[in-house]
């Protein structure tokens, strides 16, 4: 049975680097694995949001890479998920610029949706990561 990490992209990583996404989707495999879910969380602009320009991401990255592994096995103990990876940028990133990555092997398509909807939301919720919105009126503010 094929199994393992195949390329040396990380886990989860946490810093300015951004690893190709054919890179991550090959840096795991299983022959039991029948599905990937993946999210990628993208810097917008929109009138309602007050029109960003881009985001300025600061984190507390050992820290932040503690939790989002305590998050993955969380949601392989609920989930039965295979493997997961977690990316997500710090420094200036603009609007269209991927920021978030998380992607999610499991047997079934369902197991792997809620997955990445769960690490999805407990890293936002969790993990120390601050984004200041920085406004193409030239305010800024933090979230």
């Amino acid at each position: 049975m094929l199994k393992g990490y195949i390329m040396t992209v990380p886990q989860v990583y946490i810093g300015e680097k951004w690893f190709d996404i054919n890179d991550v989707l090959n840096s795991y495999q299983d022959e039991t694995c029948g599905a990937v879910d993946i999210f990628l969380g993208i810097p917008r602009s929109a009138p309602e949001d007050g029109e960003v320009k881009e985001l300025h991401y600061e984190a507390y990255e050992s820290m932040a890479e503690k939790v989002i592994k305590e998050i993955i096995e969380e949601a392989k103990e609920k989930f039965g998920i295979k493997h997961a990876v977690v990316h997500h940028r710090t420094g200036i990133v603009p609007v269209l610029v991927p920021s978030f990555l998380v992607a999610v092997w499991s047997g079934h398509r369902q197991e792997a949706f809620e997955a990445c909807r769960y690490i999805v939301d407990e890293t936002k919720a969790r993990a120390p990561i601050w984004k200041k919105e920085v406004f193409k009126t030239g305010e800024e503010s933090w979230k």
